[in-house]
């Protein structure tokens, strides 16, 4: 009788250490986790702050028409690399002229 009372004894300390590992594991995979994808949520929006749209001379800031070359593609990554990009002019530069 002492014997199987030993016997469940130490397995509820050891079913009790699996578990609070279990939990700790589970916390610190959770935590990792949380990490990495504010790492890709941080590396996203670098990437959404090279559009240059809105610094364009095409840009409409309309809902329906965003951009009068390229309506498709306008404040997307695709606009990134716009071939048709033009600054919008200044008031400095239209001094200078």
């Amino acid at each position: 009788m002492m014997n199987q009372h030993l016997s469940v004894q130490s397995f509820h300390e050891v079913s009790t250490l699996f578990c609070a590992v279990s939990v700790w594991l589970m916390m610190a995979l959770f935590a990792w986790s949380v990490c990495l994808a504010a790492r890709e949520g941080v590396k996203h929006l670098r990437k959404l702050h090279q559009i240059p749209c809105s610094q364009c001379q095409y840009f409409t800031q309309q809902y329906c028409l965003k951009c009068t070359v390229h309506p498709v593609t306008a404040l997307s990554e695709a606009a990134i690399a716009c071939p048709d990009y033009c600054a919008i002019a200044t008031i400095s530069s239209y001094r200078e002229n």
